[in-house]
């Protein structure tokens, strides 16, 4: 199944690990989410039989906490935080770490797979995971061992993720929709690989980008850019064409881009 067949199926990406490995399909030697859905399948079998009685949800997140981080070593991977294959589902399960965002990917299909109101918080710069309760919104921080985060914790991720330049609000801590997720996850990626100017790989970021994303003008821009980069100029007319539309006020670049192209 690909990723186009993924969201037709499943638009609102309730299937949140198999909706990250249909993300990043190009990037793997095996894009079949089975395995990743399996395993996720045993880890719920196991925790179904710890769960507390009478039920406690604080001491049922001790025990996913327990389990994912202290049995199974996961961790955030903070000695090579920009590796590519801490955004790849499959590899962050066989490597035990991986990028706040795919530790909260595992963390949030794991609970939901327990009965929770698991979602994603996209904090600026560290992504982390939460659960809805009639009480409220409880969060909590994957890629530092699943540790509870309130306003005074959140201010302090968003803090050191961008060293200053973005200031802390409480509306920052609210749920994200797992398309959403998913969106962040892939332009993870996608920025690393822009950055590295490798466009092979920006190409199909890109391209799922827009998958996920299709109302999105900064995309097809860019998109447009590696078409550039590549010698592909029929392309990127049509996506410098589709960007304009998108866009709600005119794009001066854009128009500049277009000129410049059909003019040669």
């Amino acid at each position: 199944m690909s990723l186009l067949d993924y969201l037709r199926e499943d638009p609102d990406c309730r299937n949140l690990a198999e909706g990250a490995v249909h993300a990043v399909a190009p990037a793997l030697d095996d894009p079949d989410p089975d395995q990743v859905s399996m395993q996720l399948n045993e880890w719920a079998f196991i925790l179904a039989g710890r769960m507390p009685l009478p039920w406690n949800t604080h001491r049922a997140i001790d025990a996913l906490n327990h389990l994912l981080f202290e049995e199974l070593g996961f961790d955030g991977d903070r000695e090579t935080y920009d590796d590519p294959l801490n955004a790849l589902l499959p590899a962050v399960i066989a490597r035990r770490k991986g990028l706040p965002i795919s530790l909260s990917i595992l963390w949030v299909d794991l609970a939901r797979r327990m009965g929770f109101d698991a979602v994603g918080v996209g904090l600026p710069g560290h992504y982390i995971a939460a659960l809805r309760t009639d009480f409220g919104l409880l969060c909590f921080d994957p890629f530092h061992k699943g540790r509870a985060v309130g306003e005074e914790r959140g201010a302090e991720l968003v803090q050191s993720a961008t060293a200053g330049r973005v200031a802390f609000h409480r509306d920052m801590l609210r749920p994200a929709t797992h398309r959403a997720t998913l969106i962040r996850l892939v332009r993870n990626l996608h920025l690393r690989f822009m950055h590295a100017e490798d466009w092979d790989e920006a190409l199909w970021t890109a391209t799922h980008l827009i998958l996920l994303d299709p109302s999105n003008p900064r995309t097809h821009k860019e998109r447009a850019f590696i078409h550039l980069q590549r010698d592909e100029t029929a392309p990127a007319l049509l996506d410098l064409r589709e960007a304009l539309r998108l866009s709600p006020d005119p794009d001066p670049e854009i128009r500049a881009w277009l000129a410049q192209i059909e003019q040669t």
